[in-house]
Parts: structure tokens; C-alpha cells; sequence
């Protein structure tokens, strides 16, 4: 049968059918991530949230991670696949943000840190504000119950880029380098799809979003 998929993408796409391999899709996930980021990008451009267009590659990669079978070699690269699913994937989160930007609040906003009032607020918004922060503790609290995982959540609400913080939360520090981004970023994709999909589900009842 003529295939579509290069040889390095099937054999790939075999390993992990198979589901026998623990380290298949993490070595996919190495080899293709950054490429996938780049076209991705490059295909939504330059105005892209680049945050946005990392959780899309990421939940493109774990989709197929989950389901396999559903791509079909002969019909079209892994590579292409993914993009596909990432650019789709990608379209509705910036959908869904730009639809839900009024409601968002940001944990780190001055009036929230550190007990500091911002001035043009009015008091009672800010109390309402910061009982919605309240909320989504709550939420995350309940989202994450091992104590690990919410420090990872705090790193990626604050937009940390670092690996090295995550490295030290997660006891990664004696692996090599490279074993060390691998397992970070797939506890990241993990993670940050957990969130996000319940945020969604808050959002649907209550017509409200926080972030």
C-alpha cells in the first residue's frame, strides 16, 4: 500500500498503536514539536498568540496520543495531520478568546497582589473581582488535588518560561537536559488541557470567564 507518511512517521505511528512502547510518542513528541509550533505559526500568522499556538500543538499531539487510529497513513503525512489539528484547534481557542475577553480577569493584576487597591477602581468591583479570584483557586484546588500539580499550574499561570522551576516542582534535576524538557512538556500539555477544558465547562455555567 502506497503510504502518505514518511518512513520515520510510520514507524512512529506503529509503535505507538501498539501502546507497548513508553517512549514512543515522547521521542515523537521531541522530534516533531517545534516544527509543528513553527508551521503552525507561520500558517496563523504573525499576530498568532504564541501561547495560544503552543496549546494547540500540544493538543493536537495528546488527541493523537489518545487516538491513533484515527489517522490513516495512506492518506496523509503524520506531519500534515498534526498541523491540520493544531490549526483547527488553534482557530477555536482564539474564537473562544476573543469572544470570552471581556469577562477575563488576570490573577496578576496590581489590585490583586499584595493587597493592592488600584485607583480607578470602584470598591465594590474589586471585592467582586477578587471573590471571582477566590472562585477559580477554588476551582484549580478542585481541578488538582495533588499539591505538585497546583504548583505546576501556578508556574503556567505566571507565564513561566523557564524549565528550571519546573525541573525543581517536578524532581527532574538529575535527568539529562533534553529528558528533562521532554517530561516537562508533556506534564504541561497534560496540565494546561485539564485546565482549560474545565474553565470551559465554568464558563458554560456560569457566563463568565476568569483567567
Amino acid at each position: 500500500m502506497y503510504m502518505k507518511a514518511t518512513v520515520q512517521e510510520y514507524d512512529f505511528h506503529q509503535r505507538i498503536l501498539v501502546r507497548d512502547d513508553p517512549i514512543a510518542f515522547a521521542e515523537l513528541a521531541e522530534w516533531l514539536y517545534n516544527p509543528l509550533v513553527q508551521d503552525v505559526r507561520k500558517r496563523a500568522g504573525i499576530n498568532a498568540d504564541p501561547m495560544l499556538v503552543e496549546e494547540a500543538v500540544g493538543e493536537a499531539l495528546l488527541n493523537y496520543h489518545d487516538a491513533p487510529e484515527k489517522y490513516d497513513p495512506s492518506q496523509i503525512s503524520l506531519r500534515s495531520y498534526l498541523i491540520m489539528a493544531a490549526y483547527r484547534d488553534l482557530q477555536n481557542a482564539q474564537v473562544k478568546e476573543n469572544k470570552l475577553a471581556k469577562h477575563q480577569i488576570s490573577l496578576f493584576d496590581p489590585a490583586f497582589q499584595e493587597g493592592e487597591i488600584a485607583g480607578s477602581q470602584d470598591t465594590a468591583e474589586i471585592i467582586q473581582n477578587k471573590l471571582q479570584v477566590e472562585e477559580l483557586w477554588k476551582l484549580i484546588d478542585e481541578i488538582f488535588p495533588d499539591s505538585t500539580e497546583r504548583r505546576i499550574v501556578t508556574l503556567i499561570l505566571n507565564k513561566v518560561r523557564s524549565p528550571d522551576p519546573y525541573a525543581q516542582v517536578l524532581g527532574l534535576d538529575d535527568l539529562p537536559y533534553d529528558e528533562r524538557l521532554r517530561q516537562i512538556r508533556l506534564v504541561k500539555y497534560r496540565i494546561t488541557r485539564r485546565l482549560r477544558r474545565r474553565m470551559a465547562q465554568q464558563l458554560d455555567h456560569t457566563g463568565g470567564y476568569v483567567q
